[in-house]
């Protein structure tokens, strides 16, 4: 094991208030650079308890070396009562935007009004929040803030042609929902192509961006900026644009779907139900009927799931609760997996419960849970799925290849596969086929 891993509570890219390596942040993205003092003992297999504990000691008094900006301590007010602790704000942002995007509207008012959130806790200079075709990963819409358009045009040519750091899709691919160009380059902005292209030429330093994505479905994406003499963006920053990420998503996936499903009758609509606030049925579809049977019914058999999710869209939006967004997956009476999705509306005390089909990397981790995969043999899994290779995967969980082998094993036993084809096949994102009656 790499000695610098060992100690990775230690080195520049852990988080100096918990000295915890960020949730957001991929192991195999660490690299030590050459002014990091345990870069000497990296190549060492292994060390001993009081190897590592001297590694301690050694490496925190070199943070201060690091250009990685880290958060100062709260400061007191005059009146000698403390500020809102970091995390307090943070937390707050998180809820106001869950609220915000619990509310179906068009994605680009959507976007303005959570970049008018972020910007006053997370300053930026510049930013693109993108919409994107999920099937292709290409740019269909962005809300630009002081962009220079010919840099704009140089980035999405360059996020097509150029192997680069952090690049969209290989976020959204691997599941890291936010990163900062600093931290991915060790520092070292230079070695980036579109800052080498674009950046250091219109004068922006560092860059954070963030993938919204709905399952292994990418719906958009930010791209903050910050000019060169700006400090660089933390991992607080980074954490926190990876919480509210997901909140992201399910607003822009809901408001496309009220959207299909209010506008355009000639097309396949996803089931809608629409809830008052004591739980009364206001209107509903044929085929959200046809899936869960009498949405009315006294005894909730089918009909609960609808109310739950009402009732946590209703909370996210009134600001009560934060936490993950209103969505829920249940069996519809045929078998099948729906995902079940809550908006308020606009209309006074009314809320809209959307069902659509759901798709096998919806209930993934589901299936996974139903065969009793342990936490690793999940991971291991998850990271099959995603493509990579399996030397990769046992760098990223800094595992042997043997001991990999023995927990793809057991996932293929557990799953009833015997290839990864097989694997992704039964937990992909292909549709369910509804099953027969």
């Amino acid at each position: 094991m790499c000695a610098c891993w060992r100690a990775r509570d230690t080195c520049d890219r852990s988080d100096p208030a918990t000295d915890q390596w960020p949730a957001s942040t991929p192991a195999r993205s660490h690299r030590c650079t050459s002014s990091c003092s345990c870069s000497s003992l990296a190549a060492q297999d292994c060390l001993s308890a009081a190897q590592v504990e001297g590694l301690v000691r050694t490496v925190r008094p070199t943070r201060e070396r690091h250009r990685h900006t880290v958060d100062t301590p709260v400061p007191a007010r005059e009146d000698g009562s403390m500020a809102t602790p970091p995390r307090a704000r943070d937390d707050r942002l998180v809820q106001s935007v869950a609220r915000e995007c619990a509310r179906p509207q068009d994605a680009f008012a959507l976007y303005e009004r959570v970049a008018a959130l972020v910007r006053r806790q997370v300053p930026y200079d510049a930013a693109g929040w993108i919409l994107v075709d999920p099937d292709t990963m290409l740019l269909n819409g962005v809300y630009e803030q002081d962009v220079p358009r010919t840099a704009h045009l140089s980035l999405m040519e360059l996020e097509l042609s150029q192997d680069d750091f952090t690049k969209f899709v290989d976020l959204a691919r691997t599941g890291v929902a936010a990163a900062s160009l600093s931290a991915a380059t060790d520092g070292r902005l230079e070695l980036s192509p579109r800052w080498r292209a674009v950046y250091e030429p219109n004068g922006f330093g560092d860059e954070l961006r963030a993938v919204f994505c709905t399952a292994d479905v990418c719906w958009g994406h930010v791209c903050l900026t910050r000019t060169a003499d700006a400090p660089w963006f933390t991992l607080r920053e980074v954490d926190l644009l990876a919480r509210i990420a997901p909140h992201v998503a399910h607003g822009i996936r809901t408001g496309l779907l009220l959207d299909e499903a209010w506008f355009d009758p000639a097309q396949e609509t996803p089931g809608i139900v629409v809830l008052d606030d004591d739980g009364r049925v206001v209107s509903s579809t044929p085929r959200a009927l046809d899936w869960l049977g009498p949405v009315d019914d006294d005894r909730l058999q089918r009909s609960a799931v609808l109310h739950e999710v009402a009732m946590r869209a209703r909370a996210l939006a009134a600001g009560d609760v934060d936490g993950a967004p209103a969505v829920a997956k249940v069996r519809a009476v045929s078998g099948e997996w729906l995902v079940v999705r809550g908006s308020c509306l606009e209309t006074a005390g009314q809320t809209a419960v959307l069902l659509e089909p759901a798709r096998r990397a919806d209930v993934a981790c589901l299936l996974m849970h139903l065969h009793e995969l342990t936490p690793r043999e999940r991971q291991v899994a998850q990271l099959l799925l995603t493509g990579m290779a399996t030397a990769d995967i046992a760098a990223e969980l800094w595992i042997t290849p043997d001991t990999l082998k023995g927990h793809v094993k057991s996932v293929f036993a557990k799953l009833g596969v015997s290839s990864r084809p097989e694997l992704f096949a039964r937990l992909s994102h292909a549709p369910v086929v509804r099953s027969s009656a």
